[in-house]
């Protein structure tokens, strides 16, 4: 089974699987990338949900776009959009789609209130084609749902900290997913950098595979 993942810049990923091809979170697209069959977006923030580099990639009359109900609800973003929640499930042609929390534990912008609350329906994507299983984390820390997600092939985990997940955090989250290849993410466009990415490898490469891509986004 192909596999193939092409990574733009902080969250955006490109996935080429089963014959379909699926972004994840679009932002920094280049011109001239091929569109999309799925658009998934986790939550409305600016590096996540992107109404122009979405529309640079969608065919409005064929692309099928995923967004939890705060990034459906953009201005700019042009429907159709299906709306998902956590525990949500929908399915395109031989691709399921699963939406599941993604929220903050420690990580706040002032006492109490958290850059990603749970209450704001943020999502993460657990995603299974031809026996293929990946999970998207999307803004998150290492929260206890995670325990339940797994085993997955692929996980796409945040590791720059402040936002979301250290690179100690998503250790944790690697020992309760089981997967067999990790691709940090979140890191080198707003906070965070390609040692935070090191970093997880360096805790985890004994009990998973740790792919650190090369960004193919426009520059910022």
């Amino acid at each position: 089974m192909t596999f193939d993942v092409t990574w733009y810049a902080q969250s955006a990923f490109r996935i080429d699987v089963a014959g379909l091809r699926l972004y994840h979170d679009p932002f920094q697209i280049p011109d001239g990338e091929p569109t999309a069959d799925v658009i998934l977006i986790s939550h409305e923030h600016f590096d996540h949900c992107s109404p122009p580099d979405i529309a640079r990639i969608r065919d409005i009359h064929k692309t099928f776009v995923v967004a939890n109900p705060t990034a459906a609800n953009t201005r700019e973003l042009e429907p159709p959009v299906h709306v998902i929640r956590p525990g949500g499930e929908v399915q395109y042609g031989r691709l399921s789609i699963r939406a599941v929390p993604a929220y903050n534990l420690n990580k706040f912008r002032s006492p109490g209130v958290p850059f990603h609350p749970r209450e704001k329906e943020h999502v993460g994507f657990i995603c299974r084609a031809e026996g293929v299983t990946w999970y998207f984390a999307g803004d998150t820390d290492a929260i206890p749902e995670m325990a339940q997600f797994g085993p997955v092939d692929y996980a796409f985990l945040p590791v720059s900290g402040t936002y979301v997940m250290t690179a100690e955090e998503a250790a944790e989250a690697v020992r309760m997913l089981q997967p067999r290849v990790v691709i940090p993410m979140h890191y080198g466009t707003v906070v965070g950098s390609v040692e935070d990415a090191r970093r997880l490898a360096a805790l985890v490469g004994d009990v998973a595979e740790v792919s650190i891509l090369e960004p193919r986004g426009r520059p910022s």
